[in-house]
Order: structure tokens, then sequence, then C-alpha cells
């Protein structure tokens, strides 16, 4: 039996590796025996109602590969993301979502084996737990072990953003055990920073208590691990972070999120606009999967999401993706539309263990159709890419793309150029089309002014 290489640390479950897009786990006996109970109490099933579980069920057409007891499925999302992509309220929410689940399996003597960020999916704007084999058994009186790494991977990088105005993603994206709370957060603050809610006691106090730690033998440390700790004064402690957590705010400023307000488009350019990218996803929807690059808000991302079952919002300012995930959340495009923060010229690779454990952003999933409007000044002027490999760029993305082609003249590129030295000479008009046409064809191209263009494109 084949398993996902990206599936190996718990001991008593494997993700299978199998055609389609089935999710299938193999448990061990003993994760069996606590999956019959957990699911003879009720417990999955009100987890999965509430929201806070995925849904899951025992598998009965797949044979149970052999040294294991049973195999548990999961409805797949329709997207795999991770933490790194993820906006500040998108991993506020996913910590609240852990904490809240961490709560309510307590209350049934469960509790979380770990607390990976990794443990979280997004299913466009709500955040669902999918390792349904990290409930464990719970004896009243032990801490809650997965505590430091729920700071690692949550409170960390959050109190990073909110006290400190850094964005977190690059941390996450470059060290996949979180955010260390003792070595790179705690460091940058200081005493001024022990009135803010939360940095003495999970910051300062577990930075001392980590470097006591590791001065310990081993039978002390041991020790240490089997300190008691009555399940009320646990449960205490989770609602005591669950309140820190949800106060707490992001201070990095976006670049773009007035874009809207202050571009050059006038009221009848947008519509324009807005029925272009409609006209051309009627002509060519049909698929499962679109990508918006360069989404900002999401103005033509909820376009997209009219004529495509799922849509990827993709945009590198932080600021923008978090604005468009709180704007969705409660609406009827909040399981729709998936918004990432990623910058297209430098978007997630294949990391971790083997360099398959998170794979890259490019294989998770090929759209049908890509939308990339206002986005060639910004990588071929801005970011000194030719014309040539951009259009290279958007054929290898997807089959289908409307891409809006901003003239060297336009306000919006000038000040792109204004703080470079010289652009690469393929970068017109003219150009883009013959370029375009020599890779596929241009089915559709529309002035929008005397500066811009849209262009429909198959490839």
């Amino acid at each position: 039996m084949n398993y996902e290489r990206a599936s190996f640390r718990d001991p008593d479950a494997r993700v299978l590796k199998r055609e389609g897009d089935r999710i299938l786990r193999a448990i061990s006996p003993r994760a069996a025996a606590l999956d019959d109970r957990l699911r003879a109490s009720g417990l999955i099933d009100q987890l999965v109602r509430e929201g806070l579980l995925v849904e899951n069920s025992r598998c009965r057409d797949v044979p149970v590969p052999e040294g294991w007891a049973a195999v548990i499925e999961s409805k797949p999302v329709p997207f795999v993301n991770y933490p790194y992509e993820w906006s500040f309220s998108m991993l506020q929410d996913a910590a609240l979502l852990t904490l809240n689940l961490t709560e309510r399996a307590l209350q049934h003597n469960v509790a979380l084996k770990d607390a990976s960020a990794y443990n979280v999916f997004f299913h466009g704007a709500r955040p669902v737990f999918i390792d349904v084999c990290s409930l464990g058994p719970y004896e009243d009186g032990t801490p809650w072990l997965a505590y430091g790494q729920f700071c690692d991977h949550f409170l960390a990088p959050l109190m990073l953003e909110a006290y400190k105005g850094i964005p977190f993603q690059s941390f996450l994206r470059s060290n996949l055990s979180g955010l260390s709370v003792s070595t790179q957060v705690a460091p940058l603050f200081s005493a001024r920073d022990l009135l803010r809610p939360g940095v003495l006691t999970h910051v300062k106090l577990r930075a001392l208590l980590d470097r006591r730690t590791q001065r310990l033998g081993t039978g002390m440390r041991r020790e240490v691990r089997r300190a008691s700790l009555p399940k009320a004064a646990v449960l205490s402690n989770i609602r005591r972070l669950k309140r820190l957590v949800a106060r707490l705010t992001s201070r990095s400023p976006s670049i773009w999120a007035d874009y809207d307000q202050s571009n050059t488009y006038d009221a009848r350019m947008i519509e324009r606009k807005a029925a272009f990218v409609s006209a051309a996803c009627e002509r060519l929807g049909g698929g499962t999967l679109a990508w918006d690059l360069g989404a900002n808000t999401g103005r033509y991302s909820r376009i997209l999401s009219k004529h495509f079952p799922y849509v990827i919002a993709l945009d590198a300012d932080p600021g923008v993706i978090d604005q468009l995930y709180r704007e969705l959340k409660g609406t009827s495009d909040e399981k729709a539309i998936l918004p990432l923060v990623g910058d297209i010229m430098n978007p997630s690779p294949s990391q971790g263990w083997r360099g398959a454990e998170r794979d890259c952003l490019l294989n998770r999933g090929r759209p049908v159709f890509a939308a990339c409007l206002a986005l060639a000044h910004h990588i071929c002027l801005g970011q000194g890419v030719p014309l040539s490999s951009f259009l290279d760029m958007v054929r290898e993305i997807s089959n289908a793309a409307v891409v809006e082609f901003v003239s060297i003249d336009d306000p919006q590129s000038q000040a792109v150029l204004a703080t470079k030295i010289e652009a690469h000479g393929d970068y017109s008009m003219e150009n883009f089309r013959t370029l375009a046409a020599k890779r596929g064809r241009i089915l559709v191209e529309e002035p929008l002014s005397a500066t811009r263009s849209l262009f429909l494109l198959t490839f």
C-alpha cells in the first residue's frame, strides 16, 4: 500500500495514496478503538455539525491495509492551502477553531494530540479542521501538551503582526514548525511590551521556562511533562487564550487596499471591464476551478464565482486578502472564493520532508481559466520579467485567460517605472499581440482606453 509522502508524523494514522480525490486514512487498532467510542458517543457527528471538524465516516468499500485496523474517509476541500498563504484574520480564525475544538473535546475527556496549523484548511472563507485522527484520550490532571505548538504555530505569528506590525507569512513559509516564541519572538519584545495582553504570560515567561527546561536532565524533563493540572484549569487557560486571540488586530499596513479608489479607471471603464470578464467566463466557462491573479479585494473574483464552482483569489498584499476574507464571511460566496496571500513572482514552493510535505502552489490544482487584470505591467515593468516570459507563465497556468495589457505610456506604468532604470524593449501593445498569437489564439480584444486593452486568450 502506498501512502501520501506528506503523511508520516502520526504513528496511529496514515493517509493513503489513491487515484481521484478521495481522502482515506488508515488507522491503528488503538486509534480505531477510540474512534469507535467517539462515534458511539455522538461527539464526531456533533463536531461536524458545529463546523469544527471535516465531514468524515468509516469507509467500507476499501480493503483495510495490512497492519491497520480501519479506514476513515474525509470529505476533501477543493484546494489545499497552508498557513503561510493566509491573512491575519484567517490565521486568527484557524486559531480560534483549534481552541474551540480543544475545549469541546476536553469536555468529553478527549484532547488534541497536537495543535499544528497544518491541521486546518480553508474551504473558501471558512476554516475546517481536517485531521480527524488528532483526537486522543485525555486523563484528568494532564496539562494540554499541545500548548507549546499552538503558541508557535498561531499565537507567536499573530502577536508579531498585531504588536510589531510585521507580516508573518514569510516566517511561517521558511519554518514549517512555526515561529518560535522563545528564540524568535521573545527577543523582539522589550520591557515596554509587557503590558500588552499575553506578552508576559505566553512570551516572556514561556521563554524563561524553556531556557530552564533545556538545562534539566532527562529525568527532570519527564517529571515536568507529567506535571499535574486539573481539567478545570486547562479549560480555563484555553478560554483565556480564546479571549486573547480574539482581541488581536493586525498593525501591518496594506499597500493596495485603496486601489479601487486610487486607480485611473472611471465608472464606465469599470463596467466595461466587468462585462468583458463576465462574457469571457460565459464563453469559456464550465470547468471547476478559476484563478484571479492579483485579485486585490476581489471585485473580479466575485464575477468569476458566478461562472466557476471554485475561485482562488491570489494577491501578494496580505492586507487586501484580509479585507476580502472578512467581506466574504457570511455571504453566498463564502465557500466559493478562497483568498490566499501569494506572489506570482515567488509562488509557494514544494518543501518540507523530502521536498514533498507541503506541495507547490502551482501543483495543487490547475485552473481552467485565469484572470490577469492590471498585472502585466507590474510583472514586466516592475519586476523586470520579459513580456514573452509573462505570457509563457499565463499559458503554463491555464488553457484560457483574460489579460489586461497596460501600455508603457499609461500613468500607472509610468508610476511603476519611476524608480526603475529601464524596461525590456519587448514591452508594447503590438508585441503583446504578436507574442500571444504565437502561443495560442486571441479570441477577443477590447480597448478600454488609449493605453489599456483587454484580451481573451486561449492556448
